[in-house]
């Protein structure tokens, strides 16, 4: 079982508690050592509660023993090795991953891991599991035993590629959950699901789109454009991103789930809306 030696008690956000790493603050079971970057339910007089905890950390000093920079731009941070990085929001508990490295998956979707980045008397503190996806994921990358965290780091670390690839647009939506409608001009090059909550259909010409359940933004592609309009397809709110008259990215929600079209080429607008009216 895991627990949490006596430590300052620093934010409290919908049922979940931050903790902040000091000297030694963990302490877990020798008899069942556990990864200290894993979320920590807590148990009041031997008793569990519907309250998660999680380790918060000094982004920038662990960030730089680790070999990061780190570096603000507005109102986010920066964490970057040159192959690594993620933009960290003050009390934005929403973290995309992004590689750079040959052969490696370019953007993760986005995931939460239960607090929100906050920063106090000048020091942004982070969750300590956002350190274990830049370091990949990897097994025993972080540990935690006897009030000690342990970090191991691995030059060879890389993104694992969450996608499970499957045969069929058939297989694919048994796995996920839901269905997903194509053109019937559509030519796929590779089929595959993610954490069952997201269908990916890769096609020719690199072009790419997929569809999940909610309503975030799940192109992957979060970069700044300087032609973005929104347009009403079918009903709903379409957005469109590119530079001059080419779309890169086309974005929507209809009927519980989200849609996310990119391009590497590039479309018209007439093929971006073309698109959007055909997806479902």
């Amino acid at each position: 079982m895991k627990k949490l030696a006596p430590a300052l008690l620093s934010l409290a956000l919908a049922g979940t508690l931050c903790l902040p790493a000091m000297a030694a603050p963990l302490a877990i079971d020798s008899a069942n050592d556990a990864d200290a970057a894993s979320g920590y339910t807590l148990q009041v007089n031997g008793t569990s509660t519907d309250i998660d905890v999680c380790v918060m950390v000094p982004l920038r000093a662990l960030a730089e023993e680790l070999g990061f920079t780190v570096t603000w731009n507005g109102s986010s941070v920066r964490v970057d090795t040159g192959d690594v990085h993620t933009d960290v929001t003050i009390g934005v508990d929403r973290y995309v991953i992004t590689t750079s490295h040959e052969d490696m998956v370019g953007m993760s979707a986005p995931f939460s891991l239960g607090c929100a980045p906050y920063a106090t008397n000048g020091v942004t503190y982070v969750p300590l599991s956002l350190f274990d996806a830049l370091l990949g994921n990897q097994e025993d990358a972080i540990t935690g035993d006897t009030g000690v965290i342990s970090i191991q780091t691995d030059t060879s670390a890389q993104i694992p590629n969450p996608f499970v690839d499957c045969d069929t647009l058939a297989q694919a939506e048994d796995l996920a959950g839901f269905s997903l409608t194509l053109p019937a001009d559509v030519k796929t090059d590779g089929i595959s699901v993610l954490s069952g909550n997201m269908i990916q259909v890769l096609c020719e010409d690199g072009l790419s789109i997929r569809k999940a359940l909610g309503d975030e933004d799940i192109s992957g592609d979060y970069n700044s454009y300087p032609q973005v309009e929104t347009v009403t397809v079918e009903g709903h709110a379409v957005t469109l991103k590119g530079t001059g008259d080419q779309v890169t990215v086309a974005v929507w929600t209809a009927d519980g789930y989200t849609y996310a079209v990119h391009s590497e080429t590039g479309l018209s607008r007439d093929a971006a809306l073309s698109l959007a009216s055909q997806v479902a």
